[in-house]
């Protein structure tokens, strides 16, 4: 190091000497650094790229599989359900009286007492001449869909127990002409059942338990229904009635004995579905079935939605008022109705289409899906089905 005095005025210079190693040795470190610091960014971007691979060969997810294939299964039966088409049938709002569907109690009176009846006598026989039953009266009269409806489930408890004991005591009206203590009967829907006891020759209640059991248990598969159940006093006003049965026709009967649910429930249960948005549902015998509420109409008529075939022709449907304020519409998609042999037990199970599951009791709910339709207006009612 050499200190002077520059031009001797008091200031100090200091000269260190030189050390050309020093520079030499950091140039080196910032290259190493360099370099470090690259070999890390390759491994970096290795490592990111063979994730990715890995990523893209790696199995689907099992939900993703799944969920893709149900938006397909939906986007197909969307595309077959866009063809469906419609026409309208226009009818008298005074129809809402009328039907397999209607409700007739101290709130609701019936309005017409006007029925498609037949006398009770030729359906105490099965087809093939057997006699199923007895009746009070020869003289009763009843619907005729709800006496063929008695005939085909009595020949079944016949061949399912020998018992032809039972007796239809009344039905529009008591023997005697009386009234029956139903507001319901003069609809011609009804059968007040009875026993028979031999030894005693007495007429004891059709309680429907012990070998009758199996009319109570099966009588949704003919369209019948158990009209006052013991668990229904609130909802239907009428005290527990053990022998008296109602027709309301299919597939109503098999919904209703699903959901455990009285004519009053599932009147008022049906008002969610619309033709837009139907109920469907598949009997026991594998027949399919649609059904949608119509409200009745602020006019004096209510057009009604009627499904058509790809062929213009309509499906075989119904149509019941349901006695206050609107009206269903219950469909047939099945071409043929299988046969069902009578005299024979069938156990099998009838099922909401396609797995619908009802959120609130977890047995099932029609299912609902969103379509488009090609509408077909006919305000001429060419046919109509009461």
């Amino acid at each position: 190091m050499i200190v002077s005095d520059f031009f001797g005025e008091g200031m100090i210079f200091v000269q260190f000497p030189s050390f050309p190693n020093i520079n030499k040795h950091y140039k080196f470190k910032n290259i190493a650094a360099a370099l470090a610091v690259c070999l890390l960014l390759i491994v970096w971007l290795t490592a990111s790229c063979s994730n990715r691979v890995l990523e893209r060969n790696k199995p689907q997810n099992k939900t993703n599989v799944v969920a893709s294939s149900d938006k397909k299964t939906a986007k197909k039966k969307n595309e077959q359900k866009q063809k469906r088409s419609f026409r309208y049938e226009e009818v008298d709002n005074r129809q809402v009286s009328k039907g397999s569907l209607v409700l007739v109690n101290s709130d609701h009176k019936l309005s017409t007492t006007e029925i498609e009846s037949d006398t009770l006598y030729s359906y105490l026989f099965s087809e093939s001449g057997t006699q199923i039953m007895s009746a009070s009266t020869t003289e009763l009269i009843a619907d005729a869909d709800a006496l063929e409806a008695l005939r085909k489930m009595m020949t079944d408890y016949y061949a399912k127990t020998s018992d032809n004991s039972v007796i239809v005591y009344s039905t529009t009206e008591n023997p005697d002409g009386s009234a029956t203590g139903f507001t319901e009967s003069p609809t011609g829907l009804c059968f007040d059942l009875l026993g028979y006891d031999a030894a005693s020759g007495s007429y004891p209640p059709f309680t429907g338990e012990g070998s009758s059991a199996w009319v109570p248990e099966n009588c949704a598969k003919y369209g019948m229904i158990l009209r006052y159940p013991d668990d229904k006093v609130k909802k239907t006003g009428q005290e527990y009635a053990s022998g008296h049965y109602r027709y309301v026709g299919e597939p109503h009967s098999e919904i209703m004995a699903e959901k455990s649910m009285c004519l009053e429930e599932y009147l008022e249960f049906i008002k969610k579905y619309s033709f837009e948005k139907p109920l469907s549902y598949t009997t026991y015998d594998g027949r399919s079935y649609e059904v949608w509420y119509v409200k009745e109409g602020k006019d004096r008529t209510t057009k009604l939605p009627i499904l058509q075939k790809a062929d213009g022709k309509d499906y075989a449907y119904t149509v019941s008022g349901n006695n206050y304020d609107g009206f269903i519409v219950t469909v047939c998609l099945s071409e043929e109705a299988p046969e069902v042999k009578t005299g024979e037990d069938n156990d099998d199970s009838s099922s909401l289409a396609d797995g619908e599951q009802d959120a609130q009791d977890g047995t099932g709910q029609a299912q609902t899906d969103d379509y488009t339709y090609d509408y077909t207006e006919d305000y001429t009612a060419e046919e109509q089905v009461w």
